[in-house]
């Protein structure tokens, strides 16, 4: 599943993340000198390799952090010099042929090749939907960055929810919280899109009731559960709200964007001309579980 995702590589809650570097040793500005400043024992242990010439461009180098794992790309060889597109498919031939091997179950990329490396996305962006759009893992690829925000018509509910102070970090704290947020609205809320409007109510044993305006679904006990498990671990899209029952999907996407652990986001599919929302756990409360070190650290873990 490849999805563009229109927020900060550093803001994703993905296991792997992807740094674009040089084999010199250097990670003097851009997307680099961040990793850096946020990784240093891995800088030194990137220093040291690039020293012994032991990596270049169509060799990955994986840090398997106590958060993140980072995933070092070479893009170039020296940082005065340019990257090469030919270079980019190497290191994405590679990724393919061994992620699975490594242990990579989702993965954020970056722009490989483009900023300082003076490459075109037009090309780029072609070659990684070649190697990347029919993996069997999440795959997304931070193109740029838009500030979405809560849509005004529900921000009330979202500052009620705020007030009452609750949380969806239990399944059935996160079944309250949704009651509150129907209870504060009275059962009539808008998508996010503020395109159409529905209706919803708790039945009994937790079942979550939704009228639009052009059906009417329920959502049992077991489907919002495994919402909730996809929001507790990262993105939630609309297929994901609606996986049992698709006519459930936008509404209860609306539902989740104003609980307080909760933000819409912007994504854009390979292929489609439009955008479309979707929500995640905001980044101040570190998205994904961290991985930590599953296996001993490498100085040269992947090659």
């Amino acid at each position: 599943m490849l999805i563009y995702r229109r927020t900060s590589i550093f803001e994703s809650p993905a296991q792997t993340l992807v740094n674009t570097v040089n084999c010199v040793g250097v990670m003097g500005k851009g997307l680099a000198h961040a990793f850096k400043e946020r990784e240093p024992d891995m800088f030194k242990a990137y220093k040291r390799i690039c020293d012994q010439h032991a990596l270049e461009p169509g060799k990955l180098w994986l840090w398997r952090g106590k958060g993140n794992w980072v995933l070092n790309f070479p893009t170039k060889v020296h940082w005065r010099n340019p990257s090469r597109i030919e270079w980019i498919e190497q290191g994405l031939a590679k990724f393919v042929s061994a992620y699975a091997d490594q242990g990579i179950t989702e993965i954020s990329f970056p722009q490989l090749g483009c900023g300082n490396g003076n490459l075109d996305w037009a090309d780029v962006s072609l070659l990684m939907e070649h190697y990347l759009a029919k993996l069997p893992i999440p795959v997304y690829i931070h193109d740029y960055t838009v500030d979405v925000g809560l849509p005004e018509h529900l921000e009330p509910i979202a500052r009620a929810l705020i007030d009452a102070g609750v949380s969806s970090g239990s399944f059935d704290s996160f079944i309250a919280s949704i009651g509150e947020a129907l209870t504060v609205a009275n059962g009539e809320m808008t998508t996010l899109d503020a395109r159409s409007s529905f209706r919803a109510s708790f039945r009994d044993d937790n079942v979550l009731a939704i009228e639009t305006e052009t059906s009417s679904c329920v959502l049992e006990e077991d489907d919002l559960r495994g919402v909730w498990f996809d929001m507790r671990s990262g993105l939630v899209t609309r297929e994901n709200a609606g996986w049992s029952v698709k006519a459930g999907g936008e509404p209860l996407l609306s539902l989740l964007s104003v609980l307080p652990d909760m933000r819409p986001v912007q994504i854009q599919r390979p292929g489609r001309s439009d955008p479309e929302f979707a929500v995640e756990p905001r980044p101040n409360l570190g998205g994904a579980v961290s991985t930590g070190q599953t296996r001993g650290q490498q100085e040269l873990a992947w090659h």
